[in-house]
This record gives structure tokens, sequence and C-alpha cells, in this order.
């Protein structure tokens, strides 16, 4: 018999949502079968009734959203015909489920790594018929792109909406739906140049031990998990003895720290330029100056951003998706860093969009941040030839792009 708790859903369903929840806030591995059950006001054996174990709770959250997110598009396109309408209605639909989801961008950015082998090719398939399907629609709308800057352009637009999961700036529902879909659409009607940028990352003196050990232990923790890795494999990787580690480092949490602060030091010399002053009103002589300034600085900082992220990436990825096992102290001070830096790319985008919201402004740079930081972390686009300069153009899509949907997106 299927137990149903007094909302009328099932007690599975009750486990799949609290332990979403709680992967969501403290990271796969900090979470046991016994914490759920406690959120769930159940005794630990009693989640055996309906899971196997944590792995297959991990897989039922990721799997119960595709669910979602699947019947909520099929829903959407089946009341148009229209090119333009269909990937509007993709993205606005999208984004109604992440904002009722959001936790569903985590599990599958940051925890997939640590699904049982089975299951994470049965939910690989899924994500890449997901990310297909948004492919045909856009290509609907722009049959002249490149099959390859399609997928680019459709990955960020995703990438746009499951950005919502990285901060918890928010606005009422039907006009944060109707925002995150004008940017995705702001994002389809990028145009990609020939400009040519570095994004090969950078390389690492090998006659540097500490460097390598840290070069190392970015990448086993991006693959498998900083959980899962062991200091003697990143000293098999680094090509020395595990225990030699201990005299450069004090152990893995001093190697994730110094990751992060490595990042940070990286990501701090892109914004050496103050932010922009207080826009002066829309009506002022020279507002339309200080707009023109500021896009040139966003212009610039985009690129200096995207550099930065493709040439480390290893560490880029380590640090998105491994900063929540830090400890507290650390943690926090990541977190003011990351408001710091966001402020001052929000500093620029307000004078250079004076009619936005503060909240607006937040989540465009945000949502900037997380187009580059998903493809670097995405293998098999992170390598592609003028990647660099695909990714500031989507970039600026992102910040600078009216969300109103009445741009001409169909240049076919």
């Amino acid at each position: 018999m299927t137990t149903r708790t007094s909302a009328g859903v099932t007690r599975r369903e009750q486990l799949t949502a609290i332990a979403a929840a709680l992967f969501a806030r403290d990271g796969y591995h900090n979470v046991t079968v016994g914490d759920i059950a406690a959120a769930a006001g159940l005794s630990g054996p009693a989640i055996y009734r309906h899971f196997p174990g944590k792995q297959a709770i991990l897989a039922e959250v990721v799997r119960s959203g595709f669910d979602e997110m699947a019947r909520a598009v099929a829903a959407g396109l089946a009341q148009t015909s229209d090119p333009a309408q269909r990937l509007r209605t993709t993205y606005r639909d999208l984004a109604a489920f992440v904002i009722r989801r959001p936790e569903f961008g985590v599990m599958w950015r940051r925890e997939y790594r640590h699904l049982a082998p089975e299951d994470a090719a049965e939910l690989a398939k899924r994500m890449g018929e997901a990310s297909q399907a948004a492919v045909v629609e856009l290509r609907r709308l722009r049959p002249e792109l490149e099959p390859g800057d399609a997928e680019l352009m459709s990955w960020a637009a995703l990438s746009v909406l499951g950005s919502i999961s990285d901060h918890r700036v928010r606005l009422p529902r039907a006009a944060f739906e109707e925002l995150l879909a004008g940017i995705a659409m702001g994002v389809a009607s990028a145009e990609f140049d020939a400009a040519a940028m570095d994004n090969r990352p950078q390389r690492i003196d090998s006659a540097d031990r500490r460097e390598r050990i840290l070069a190392a232990a970015a990448r086993l923790f991006w693959d498998r998990g900083y959980h899962a890795v062991t200091l003697e494999e990143i000293g098999a990787a680094a090509g020395i003895a595990g225990p030699s580690i201990y005299s450069h480092f004090a152990g893995k949490t001093d190697l994730l720290r110094t990751i992060t602060e490595r990042i940070g030091e990286r990501l701090r010399l892109t914004s050496d330029e103050p932010p922009a002053a207080e826009p002066e009103p829309a009506h002022s002589p020279s507002a339309a100056t200080d707009r023109l300034t500021a896009e040139s600085a966003l212009a610039a900082l985009t690129t200096r951003y995207v550099t930065t992220v493709l040439t480390s990436r290893d560490l880029v990825a380590a640090y998105f998706t491994e900063g929540h096992n830090l400890p507290d102290r650390d943690r926090a001070e990541t977190r003011r860093f990351q408001r710091a830096y966001a402020a001052h790319w929000a500093a620029l985008l307000a004078a250079a969009r004076p009619e936005q919201s503060p909240e607006e402004v937040r989540i465009r740079v945000l949502a900037a941040f997380a187009v580059v930081n998903d493809t670097a972390r995405t293998r098999r686009l992170a390598d592609r030839p003028g990647l660099a300069g695909r990714l500031r153009a989507l970039m600026l899509a992102v910040l600078l792009t009216p969300a109103s949907g009445t741009g001409d997106v169909n240049h076919g």
C-alpha cells in the first residue's frame, strides 16, 4: 500500500522533496539517511521501506525533476506552432519549473557525480534529450546556425534558467518567469563574430610541486567530488607520494581552501577598475555618455572574466562544485567575496541600464556568470575553437539585451 501524507502526496514524494532540499543546502555527502528521516519525522529504518539507500533517493530527486520538466514543456508546446513563440514558451515553462524546483539545478550541476552508474547513464540520456529538444526549437527559429553554435547557445539559455539555483534574488512569480524567458530569448538572439580570444588552460609549471598538487586536486575534486578523493590519489596524479603533500598543504581542506583563494585572487584581478559612479538621471545631458561608458567597461570586464575562467577551468570547477565543503568560516569569507564581486558588475550594469530594477540587475549578472561557469565545466563544450569570443557575446546578451521579447531573433 502506498503511504500518503496529510497533504495528499505519497511518502516517497515527501521524502524526495525533503532530500532535495537537504542535498541542495548541505551537499550530498554531508546529508545522511538519518537526516532525511528526521526531517520527515520518521525513524532511519523507515526510509528503507521506500528507497534502498541514499543514492536511490538522489536518483529519484533528479528523475522526478526531469519528469515534471518534460510534462510542463510538452504541454506548452502543444499550444503553438510559431517558431518564436514555441521557443519563448519552452523557456517560460522551464523558468516556471526552476522557480518551483530551484534545487533541481543544484542536483544536476553539482551532485550528479554521486549517482550510481546505471542511474547516471539513464539521467544523462534524459538531460541530453531535454537539451536536444531545446536545440531543435532554437534551430526552427534560426536555421542558419551551425549545429555547434546552436548547442552552445541552447546550453547558455538553460544556464540562465538554472542560475537561480545559485542565489536567492526573487521577483513575483509571473514577472520572474517572463524575465528569465526574456533573457533566454536574448541569448537566442546573440550574434557570434570571428574575434579570437585565448581559451586554453594555463600550463602548470612541472617544476613547481605545489602547483602540480593544486592542479591535480582541483581536477580530481571536479571529476569525483571532494569526499571521494584521497590524498594518496592526489599525490599519484601529481607524481608524488601522498604523504609528501603535507610538505605543502595541511590536508584536503587546506587544498580546497587554497583553490578557493586562488580563484578569488584571479577574479579580483578582473575587476581592477573602480565601479562606475551612481548613474545620473535619464534626462541628464551626460546620461547617454555614462551609459556608453558603462557598457564599454562591462564589455572589457566580460573579456577578462571569460579568459580567467577558461584558462583556470579545473580550479573554477572545483571552486563552484565543492565550495560548500569548506569550513563555515571559509564559506562565509567566500560568500562575502562573491557578493562584493557581483556588486561591482551590478554597479556597471545599473549605470548602463538605469531603467532596470536592482533585482533584475543582480539576476542578470548572476545569470551571465552561470553561462560561462557552466560551459567551463562541460568538457565537450570547453575546448571548442573560438569559444571565448562566443561566451563573451553570450554574456553581453544576458546583461544588455532587453527582456521584452520584442527583439527580432529570426535571422533565417
